[in-house]
Formats: C-alpha cells, structure tokens, sequence
C-alpha cells in the first residue's frame, strides 16, 4: 500500500514537473496530501458513534431542582451525572419536595 501511493506520487511528481516545474508539482502534491490525510481522518471520526451514556431512572425519589435567579423549577426524572443542572450560568439548588398524595378523583 505505501510502495503504491509513493510509486503514484513519483508518477505524478514526475508528470505534473515536466509540464508545470518540479517546484510547483511538489507543492502542489503535498497540499494534495494534506487534504486527503485531513478528509480521511475527519470522516473516520464522525464514523465512531459515541457510548451511550447510562441514565438512572430517579422519578419516584421527587428530586426538584429551583433557579434562585429566576426561580425556574426542575424536576429531574433520568439522571446521568451527580452534578446538580445550571442555569442563568449558576448551579441550582435541590429543593426537598415532599410527594404529594394522589388526587381523589381522576383528573
């Protein structure tokens, strides 16, 4: 494979110098590869799917969270970090909710 792609770039060198100058047709072909290394590399990342991150279901445990800058409330279900949410670019603060009993009729 490298024999090949070094034998292609001899060709080429050889080639693209005799019409346009050796000078030229070596930079040319180093841009060339750098495009190449650089496309390759970016399409076999974006290719790797990520792990998927494990999540804990926390809905019957009534964690609520509240903004004390704004006093937007957060009631978290699925937790994935022990990191407490921001917003208004501060942490909010956990909040001890007691579970509400169940309605006497449905609504």
């Amino acid at each position: 494979m490298r024999a090949t792609a070094v034998t292609a770039a001899g060709l080429a060198l050889g080639v693209l110098g005799y019409f346009y100058g050796f000078l030229r047709a070596g930079v040319a072909l180093m841009i060339f590869a750098v495009i190449v290394y650089l496309g390759y590399s970016y399409f076999a990342a974006a290719g790797q799917v990520p792990p998927d991150v494990e999540s804990e279901d926390v809905s019957d445990e009534s964690l609520m969270y509240v903004c004390r800058m704004c006093g937007l409330e957060l009631k978290i279900e699925t937790v994935t970090t022990d990191r407490a949410p921001s917003h208004c670019r501060e942490k909010m603060e956990l909040v001890n909710v007691a579970p509400s009993p169940p309605p006497l009729r449905p609504v």
